[in-house]
């Protein structure tokens, strides 16, 4: 694992974690998912409004945790050989869906959240993985 964290390419990792905060963006946006996603998660008009003073804090955690997130990623690419973006798309998927999204499923089940709010926050987590491992595993 030591070799893989010293060989990671640092500048795809930033990257990476830039283009997966956008496709974040994007996944809870008015194009694809910010209405389900809203109504599920009780939150109105008025409620997201009030929420604008906390969000610059809020986004940059986001980017943060995406940042790590993504240099976790490329660190198990590397250690694993991914070195095409089949095979980083494979590696992402199998990541995003059997680690993270079984984790997410799990507290989604104490939380008792919704099968519509699960698919869309597993959905969003296993596409994020892919499309990042794909990018990850193209770029050395």
């Amino acid at each position: 694992m030591m070799h893989a964290l010293l060989s990671v390419n640092y500048v795809a990792v930033v990257a990476v974690a830039i283009v997966g905060f956008l496709f974040g963006w994007l996944w809870y946006s008015p194009v694809l998912f910010a209405k389900p996603w809203m109504a599920e998660m009780k939150f109105t008009a008025e409620t997201m409004e009030a929420c604008k003073p906390k969000m610059a804090p809020m986004m940059a955690k986001c980017l943060l945790f995406t940042l790590l997130s993504t240099f976790g990623l490329a660190v198990l690419i590397q250690a694993h050989g991914s070195e095409s973006c089949l095979k980083g798309a494979e590696f992402g998927l199998f990541v995003g869906a059997l680690v993270v999204g079984t984790r997410l499923l799990n507290g989604s089940l104490w939380e008792n959240r919704s099968t519509t709010l699960q698919l869309i926050t597993v959905g969003h987590e296993v596409a994020l993985f892919t499309v990042q491992g794909a990018i990850l595993g193209c770029w050395r």
